[in-house]
């Protein structure tokens, strides 16, 4: 009975450590997605073929395509210190030519995409 008592308890203490090890990395996976997603950037010049807005709730995601086939989003960023990205998307047409500035990379089964920070356009 008391042997039972101990590998119940030896059980028990290593579905919580694993545990605990599967939150520690998922913590760890996640943050680190977002830190080097923030740290990822670049510039391309790119023509502006379409521009939608995406709901889902109350929330509202700007997107932008370009005639290469890319999507890219408009997003405010903290970690870029940027807050208008309603503006920025108003100034976009399509049909411009643009240089932007971009954060991030285009991940499919997030539904994560470049988010344009800037833009330079003719």
């Amino acid at each position: 009975m008391i042997k039972n008592k101990k590998a119940q308890a030896d059980g028990a203490l290593a579905v919580i450590l694993i545990g605990v090890f599967l939150v520690f990395l998922l913590v760890v996976f996640s943050f680190g997605y977002l830190l080097t997603y923030a740290l990822i950037s670049g510039e391309e010049r790119i023509t502006i073929d379409e521009k939608w807005v995406k709901y889902d709730g109350d929330d509202a995601k700007y997107l932008i395509s370009s005639t290469n086939d890319q999507v890219f989003e408009i997003t405010d960023t903290i970690i870029k210190w940027r807050f208008d990205s309603s503006n920025l998307y108003a100034r976009l047409d399509t049909g411009q030519i643009c240089n932007i500035k971009t954060q991030g990379w285009r991940f499919p089964f997030f539904s994560d995409y470049k988010n344009i920070l800037e833009a330079d356009c003719e």
